[in-house]
């Protein structure tokens, strides 16, 4: 299966309210991400969320300011 890896960064101050976000955006469009990870980085986190369906990816990556891993 290809998976297809949108990146998103966020402020340590407000991962909490942004993953209960993209949380509420996900279940909502009834997307099922195959894979969520975080990672902290200079005072941000960096959000990986690899989708199976590439349009679901972008989708993500575009809502959340992010960008497609390739």
């Amino acid at each position: 299966m290809d998976l297809h890896t949108a990146e998103i960064r966020t402020p340590d101050a407000n991962f909490a309210t942004e993953m209960t976000r993209m949380r509420t955006w996900l279940d909502s469009r009834r997307f099922e991400p195959a894979v969520f990870r975080y990672d902290h980085v200079d005072g941000a986190v960096v959000i990986r969320v690899d989708f199976s369906v590439p349009e679901e990816a972008a989708a993500f990556a575009r809502e959340f300011g992010g960008k497609l891993l390739r």
